[in-house]
C-alpha cells in the first residue's frame, strides 16, 4: 500500500525508469568490454617474450643440475643439484625479472608464464 501514496522519489522512478534501466546497462556493457580488453591486451603482453630453451637450461647448469621444478604463475621454484652452476646474467637475459636465492631452492620470476617455461624445459 505504500506505492500507492504519491511523492516525489514515486513519481521521479515512474518517469525515468526506462533512462534508469539504460544507464545501468550501459554501465555494465562498459565494464565487461574493459574486463575482455584488459584481459586480451595482457595475454598478448606476456606472449611476447619467448624463451630460447637452451640457453635457459645452460643458464641453470643444464638438464641434470635440476632435481625438481614447479610452476604457479609467473614464478618458477627450482631445486638444483649444485647452486654454484646458476648463471644468473643469463637467465635475466633470457627474460627472468627477478631470482630469490634460498637454502634448498630458487626461485624465478619471470616475465610471463612460467608453466609454459617449464613445459619447455621438461
Amino acid at each position: 500500500m505504500i506505492f500507492l501514496i504519491e511523492n516525489l522519489f514515486n513519481k521521479f522512478l515512474k518517469d525515468n525508469a526506462l533512462w534508469i534501466a539504460l544507464c545501468f546497462a550501459v554501465v555494465i556493457i562498459v565494464t565487461l568490454l574493459t574486463i575482455f580488453l584488459s584481459g586480451k591486451r595482457s595475454g598478448i603482453k606476456s606472449g611476447n617474450k619467448s624463451f630460447a630453451s637452451e640457453d635457459f637450461l645452460a643458464a641453470l647448469g643444464g638438464r641434470e643440475n635440476i632435481i625438481s621444478l614447479y610452476a604457479k604463475g609467473s614464478r618458477l621454484s627450482l631445486v638444483l643439484k649444485e647452486n654454484n652452476l646458476l648463471v644468473e646474467e643469463d637467465l635475466r637475459k633470457n627474460g627472468v625479472m627477478s631470482i630469490i636465492k634460498m637454502s634448498s631452492k630458487i626461485t624465478l620470476v619471470v616475465n610471463g608464464s612460467a608453466e609454459e617455461l617449464a613445459k619447455v624445459i621438461k
